[in-house]
């Protein structure tokens, strides 16, 4: 499983393009916005190797970040990484609290986690 982003250095925190929408210090990153997601590397998931199930729709998530990756945590458990695309919220997270909910789940063709996702700060 790959992360999905523009496939650019850009998708990354403090590496700025020259274009003012590349980089993970564009003006456009808004750190209150709520936001929904599919989430990466689900099958090699603390939780789903714990487990070997996906959480239940409407299980509470957090995010946090793993010392290389943001992630979605439930019970402390990671249970799939964000996109890169949202790398920029870990400069937000020294101010904001990212919680929300397991929305969606499948397990055809591949297992698969959407979360809704909320500021609260």
């Amino acid at each position: 499983m790959g992360s999905t982003g523009s496939g650019n250095f850009t998708d990354y925190q403090d590496f700025s393009g020259t274009s003012p929408k590349q980089g993970g210090l564009s003006i456009d990153n808004d750190c209150g916005k709520a936001f929904r997601t599919d989430l990466e590397d689900v099958d090699t998931s603390e939780y789903y190797k714990a487990n070997g199930e996906l959480p239940d729709v409407n299980t509470p998530i957090v995010i946090g970040f793993n010392g290389s990756r943001i992630v979605a945590l439930v019970t402390d458990k990671e249970i799939g990484n964000l996109p890169t695309k949202y790398n920029y919220i870990r400069k937000c997270m020294s101010n904001i609290i990212y919680s929300g909910i397991v929305s969606n789940i499948s397990t055809v063709p591949i297992n698969s986690i959407t979360i809704n996702v909320s500021p609260n700060g």
